[in-house]
């Protein structure tokens, strides 16, 4: 297996920006998943605020309101106000559905960002049928039994609740040969009835226009944020260059004067001998190995000159055996 060539610095860097990148898409994923939620909120808000008002309306049984342009929506009255006996006044009756509907159309013309509507695979009036999204979402609530469904679509955040008929439902939606006149005449008698209570009604449905997460990310991400990262960055650098790679460069310098016999210091001034600090522990060991080198070392050059020094003894002793022995 071939060896690295790159230096711990290098490699340190190298690391430090695959740490990095895990670490940012973790965020980025943990801000889609919060900006999801955002999303759901709103949309769970806006469901809240239209069956509120469908209880509201259901709980007065109708809502009965003043006819502006002759149009006769439901049923009607006449009143006549007191002091005025000539002038009849219509008022026209609207049941939840009708009303919510009505406040749907509202609000897509007003500035709120959120829409809605309410929509189901048996709609009464065509004008409330399901668009591709929504039919997804019918099929899913009714397949799954889940009571929501949400998705992305075309640049915008769609987000679907089940509703279900109650019984003041039944009464317009049940049996179409119990249902008011006027909704027979109006809508007919083939779509939106045979339900009972409790049976899916439809969803209601809102649209949410939705951002790119990242123009989301730059709108709270400034350029102070930015340098403090890079600057915690650095601060990291610094301390691995300082505190790791600067005292293991010296180290090994001072490792291999040792091994060629060299004399080489090795500061451990202030090192105390129980330190956690692992260039410490490994400065105190250098040192002991330096010491016992030097030891070693002493005693090597102390044998060979003794070697030495009986050797010159012996060729003395011999010469003067030579000599003797000739005379």
């Amino acid at each position: 297996m071939k060896k690295s060539k790159l230096s711990l610095s290098s490699k340190f860097v190298g690391l430090l920006m695959v740490v990095i990148a895990l670490n940012g898409y973790a965020y980025y994923s943990i801000l889609h998943n919060i900006y999801l939620e955002q999303l759901k909120a709103q949309a769970q808000t806006v469901v809240s605020n239209v069956e509120a008002f469908g209880a509201w309306v259901a709980g007065n049984g109708r809502v009965w309101v003043k006819d502006k342009d002759n149009n006769s929506f439901l049923s009607k009255a006449a009143f006549h106000p007191e002091g005025a006996p000539d002038s009849t006044v219509h008022f026209y009756s609207k049941n939840p559905a009708l009303a919510q509907r009505e406040f749907s159309e509202v609000v897509a013309r007003s500035d709120s960002p959120a829409k809605f509507r309410m929509t189901s695979l048996n709609v009464m009036n065509p004008v409330n049928a399901p668009d591709e999204f929504e039919i997804t979402a019918l099929n899913s609530v009714k397949n799954s039994g889940k009571k929501e469904y949400y998705d992305f679509v075309g640049g915008s955040y769609r987000y679907a609740k089940a509703i279900y008929h109650s019984e003041s439902c039944i009464g317009c939606h049940g049996d179409p040969a119990k249902a008011p006149a006027d909704v027979i005449s109006r809508y007919g008698e083939k779509n939106g009835f045979g339900f009972m209570e409790g049976d899916l009604a439809g969803v209601i449905s809102v649209t949410i226009p939705s951002r790119k997460l990242y123009f989301n990310v730059l709108s709270f991400v400034g350029v102070k944020e930015i340098v403090i990262v890079i600057f915690s960055i650095f601060i990291v650098l610094l301390f691995v260059r300082i505190a790791l790679i600067n005292p293991i460069k010296k180290l090994t310098s001072a490792a291999h004067d040792i091994s060629t016999g060299k004399e080489t210091p090795i500061n451990i001034d202030g090192i105390a001998e129980n330190s956690r600090n692992e260039i410490h522990q490994l400065s105190l060991a250098l040192n002991r190995m330096r010491t016992s080198s030097q030891v070693a070392i002493k005693k090597m050059r102390e044998a060979e000159a003794t070697t030495k020094d009986i050797l010159a003894k012996a060729k003395a002793a011999i010469a003067k055996l030579k000599r003797d022995n000739n005379l």
